[in-house]
């Protein structure tokens, strides 16, 4: 319990705070509303003030639930911290709020200090985003049976065209034969990749403590052909431990090297990594001393299927895209720093772990 002295302090509070919030009298009649209120509830202060709280908007606020507890809160003084509604409002539709309710006393007389914060849009978009993610992963189901069959076809007789008439038809058939090779094998790969890109949220294994030194090392093992053919440089620190997904955690360091390496410019590529812990969360950076790329394009690179060079390098567009949804999996951030001519260094962070 609260005791308020000043008169008229309680009201004053009320009209400043943000969010929707009411001051109820020992009888559940509304004292005071602030503006928020009348703004979120399409209230008007004539048919507010001095009404029952269970009266309003023809009763639209007459949930049992919440009338228990603001009786406990009178006969027992108790506080309601984070109680969820989601209710059906008559005239508003669907309201899904957090109440927080807290007994007062002012002027000689127990009052209830009630909070609302509105969460409608948010917890809407949350669902709006997992129906997303679920038709995303049926269109995977089916990506990964009904697409690939035909496709698999489309490959397999190409092949034997170019196997049986090539060099025995003139040289447009020959290049028409190989036009459609190419995009059987370049379907494939999108295929592939969106699949995988679908799959980020709902295929993913737990998270635990990882070494990423020891996952790092593991994909240069993977990449040793290619940096030797490349004559890339790629060095890296000892890197602080973190908590992730084992298998995305090797992904995202994979594709991010391959971008180093693909966007090396005329040298020879360079690359280091280097991480830093911070509060709760630890910071992994790719630098690289390639062709870098305009600041106007930095949201651009993470959209999927977005690609800056064409077709000019190999590669679907869909690398950094499922970079980012790894990491924002994982509740961090992926973000870049570059200018033309003078490389990138692409930065994410992850939950620190002192156990790896």
């Amino acid at each position: 319990m609260v005791d308020i002295e000043a008169p008229g302090l309680a009201e004053a509070v009320v009209r400043t705070v943000r969010e929707p919030l009411l001051i109820l009298d020992a009888d559940l009649r509304v004292r005071s509303a602030n503006p928020a209120y009348y703004r979120t509830f399409q209230a008007r202060a004539e048919e507010t003030l001095g009404s029952m709280l269970f009266e309003l908007g023809n009763g639209q606020w007459d949930i049992p639930a919440l009338r228990e507890l603001l009786e406990d809160i009178l006969s027992d003084d108790v506080t309601i911290d984070d109680f969820e509604v989601d209710h059906h409002f008559p005239d508003l539709g669907r309201r899904v709020m957090v109440l927080n309710a807290h007994r007062l006393e002012a002027e000689g007389t127990s009052l209830i200090l009630l909070a609302m914060q509105d969460l409608t849009e948010r917890t809407l978009a949350r669902e709006e985003l997992e129906r997303s993610n679920e038709d995303l992963e049926r269109f995977a189901s089916v990506a990964s049976h009904d697409l690939q069959e035909p496709l698999r076809m489309v490959a397999s007789y190409t092949r034997l065209l170019a196997r049986r008439y090539e060099g025995r038809l003139d040289e447009r058939a020959d290049r028409y034969i190989a036009y459609a090779a190419d995009g059987a094998d370049r379907m494939k790969m999108l295929i592939q990749d969106l699949l995988a890109y679908s799959r980020i949220n709902t295929q993913g294994r737990d998270v635990v403590a990882i070494d990423p030194t020891r996952t790092l090392e593991e994909v240069l093992r993977d990449f040793a052909m290619k940096i030797r053919e490349s004559g890339a440089s790629v060095t890296y620190d000892p890197l602080p431990g973190l908590r992730a997904d084992p298998g995305q955690l090797r992904q995202l360091f994979r594709n991010l090297l391959e971008n180093a390496l693909k966007f090396a410019g005329d040298g020879p590529p360079v690359v280091h990594v280097s991480g830093r812990r911070g509060d709760g969360w630890t910071t992994i950076s790719v630098r690289d001393e390639g062709i870098g790329i305009d600041p106007e394009y930095f949201d651009r690179v993470f959209v999927i299927f977005q690609r800056l060079h064409g077709r000019d390098k190999e590669g679907t567009g869909i690398g950094l895209a499922l970079c980012k949804r790894i990491v924002e999996r994982h509740g961090g951030r992926l973000w870049i720093d570059s200018r033309p001519g003078a490389g990138s260094t692409f930065s994410f962070t992850l939950p620190s772990s002192e156990d790896a």
